[in-house]
């Protein structure tokens, strides 16, 4: 309803919320504290899942294939990354509800992940030798930018006390859309807590919000 993701499904203590246009984009299970248990890359829907066995396991990762782990996704392959994270890597994907008119803002898609970690380096190097990832950019020693194709970064570490989902950010058409973000969470009473602006990195205008789970 703030947001503006389409609740495809609910199941077994979890419940699917897809984009407008029908893709899924998050995937939300009960648990006892609030984390990111997991994050998917979709890979070239030609690759052969034994040669990303085959480059994982060249690498020291230890890794499992699933098959219809998601709805609209018939096949992954599962491995952690160094925080514990489970990484999901995926083929195929077909779209879990209908294009349809959505209630709040409504994203395109989900932009990017950041991730608060002891070291970035470590995972950059982790991101980059093990998933293929290229830095972007960088804020000095403590903050990177990293990329999986056209956007400028699709993952983010920043170094921080503790290991934590740093914010999640969705991706909204142009400016315009963004002022009419603004003011509908206005309206429901969630704050800007920054922004808007424009960032250095990537460029891209951005506000931040907190979720309920701050």
């Amino acid at each position: 309803q703030v947001t503006g993701l389409v609740l495809a499904a609910r199941e077994n203590g979890r419940a699917l919320l897809a984009t407008k246009v029908g893709d899924l984009a998050v995937q939300l299970e009960k648990g006892s504290e609030a984390k990111c248990a997991r994050i998917a890359f979709q890979v070239d829907p030609a690759t052969e899942f034994g040669d990303i066995r085959k480059g994982l396991e060249a690498e020291g990762v230890r890794c499992e294939a699933r098959n219809d782990a998601a709805p609209g996704i018939p096949k992954m392959v599962t491995f952690d990354d160094p925080k514990g994270t489970k990484i999901e890597v995926f083929a195929e994907q077909t779209p879990i509800s209908k294009n349809q008119p959505v209630a709040g803002i409504g994203p395109l898609k989900l932009g990017h992940l950041a991730f608060s970690v002891d070291e970035p380096k470590r995972f950059v190097e982790y991101y980059t030798r093990v998933l293929g990832f290229r830095i972007s950019d960088w804020i000095q020693d403590w903050f990177a930018f990293m990329r999986c194709g056209p956007d400028h970064h699709t993952v983010n570490f920043v170094r921080g006390k503790r290991t934590m989902m740093h914010h999640v950010a969705f991706e909204l058409k142009d400016w315009a859309q963004i002022q009419t973000a603004c003011d509908f969470l206005g309206s429901k009473n969630i704050n800007l807590i920054w922004g808007p602006g424009r960032h250095g990195p990537g460029h891209n205008i951005y506000t931040y919000h907190r979720n309920p789970d701050d």
